[in-house]
């Protein structure tokens, strides 16, 4: 499994400016289209490449997809368009983006219920963006040296590209990031023949002593002034969204529904309010009722209309007597206890004045 700190990056290492130069220095663009990075990070490596190209009669729409919130905000600021959302999540038309820049987080994807085992996203991104590019589209790829081995990664490269290029970073970065770029346009029609020589050598990447002597560094192929063509396409993505609903489009909304004002309302503590007379006198099981529940002992109002109150329940007991005469003449006394409650309320005014209310 990768590395915790890769997990808390969510696997993002972002490509080092200066190699950022080395690609764009292999690129010929032929006109306007759509460039995409599906796990863009901060955007910065897709504005590099495209910003070396715009021009008035060559206008590069930028898109990009970013997991992580902070980076997807930052990359808003230099992309065209930028979702915040899972990969995975995202709706794109197929077959209209003229390049497509791969570097996927270097990590497994999550393990559902029922699967046996989590895949690679190295594997999983190439395999899922491919379908975006157009034909003739032109992919860098980017991943570490040793993951090119891998036969589903290697056998796709072989089968769904031409035109290829594999290459390493230069020295100056090589020993920090270990990554390879494969680049290559991808190919027309359905049937698609199969590159055996590339896939034998894509598998013998796991020897880093192969790469260090068989895969040249980038800087050489761009001494070499050998380049790739990016074609001409659609300046726009007629579809570009997430299936999952961003809970701050709904923040607004919510605020202003009635339903979120009555619950308000309800919730919030209520205050009791001095003034006016009662529509009734209260009675005495009111009065208790309004001592147990501690609404008339304690501070009451605000400024002029401060006071204290107390609150008492007195309760008495009260005597009876009844006398039975009986018919032989004796006298029977049944004496009764009666309770009887009484309610005592008072009051300090502001000035200093007690006054008994009951």
């Amino acid at each position: 499994m990768s590395h915790v700190g890769n997990k808390i990056r969510s696997g993002f290492f972002a490509t080092p400016e200066r190699q950022g130069e080395y690609f764009t220095q292999l690129l010929v663009v032929e006109g306007s289209g759509v460039w995409l990075d599906p796990t863009c990070g901060e955007g910065e490596i897709l504005k590099q490449l495209s910003a070396a190209f715009q021009k008035e009669d060559c206008r590069i729409t930028t898109y990009g997809v970013e997991l992580d919130k902070g980076r997807a905000n930052k990359a808003k600021f230099v992309l065209d368009h930028t979702i915040n959302a899972p990969i995975e999540s995202m709706v794109i038309q197929n077959e209209a983006v003229s390049f497509l820049y791969l570097n996927p987080p270097y990590d497994f994807t999550m393990k559902g219920i029922d699967d046996e085992s989590a895949d690679r996203k190295e594997w999983t991104e190439l395999y899922r963006n491919t379908k975006y590019l157009k034909e003739q589209g032109l992919i860098m790829y980017v991943i570490p040296s040793y993951r090119y081995s891998d036969k589903r990664i290697a056998r796709f490269l072989a089968t769904h590209f031409y035109n290829v290029g594999m290459m390493r970073f230069s020295d100056d970065d090589y020993d920090d990031f270990r990554q390879c770029i494969f680049i290559g346009n991808k190919k027309t029609g359905k049937h698609k023949e199969f590159n055996q020589k590339l896939f034998d050598f894509l598998i013998q990447m796991e020897s880093d002593e192969f790469v260090m002597e068989k895969v040249t560094p980038v800087d050489r192929f761009v001494a070499a002034n050998k380049k790739w063509s990016v074609p001409a396409g659609e300046e726009k993505l007629r579809t570009f969204y997430t299936k999952l609903a961003n809970k701050s489009d709904f923040v607004e909304g919510i605020r202003n529904s009635k339903g979120f004002q009555a619950f308000k309302n309800r919730s919030k503590p209520r205050q009791l309010e001095i003034g006016g007379n009662p529509i009734l006198p209260l009675n005495v099981g009111q009065l208790a009722l309004l001592l147990a529940s501690g609404a008339v002992n304690g501070e009451i109002g605000e400024g002029d209309n401060y006071h204290l109150v107390q609150g008492l329940e007195l309760v008495k007991k009260i005597p009876s007597e009844e006398k039975k005469v009986h018919d032989n003449g004796s006298v029977t006394t049944i004496t009764k206890i009666r309770t009887r409650r009484e309610v005592s309320v008072k009051v300090i005014t502001p000035q200093g004045k007690i006054l008994k209310l009951v």
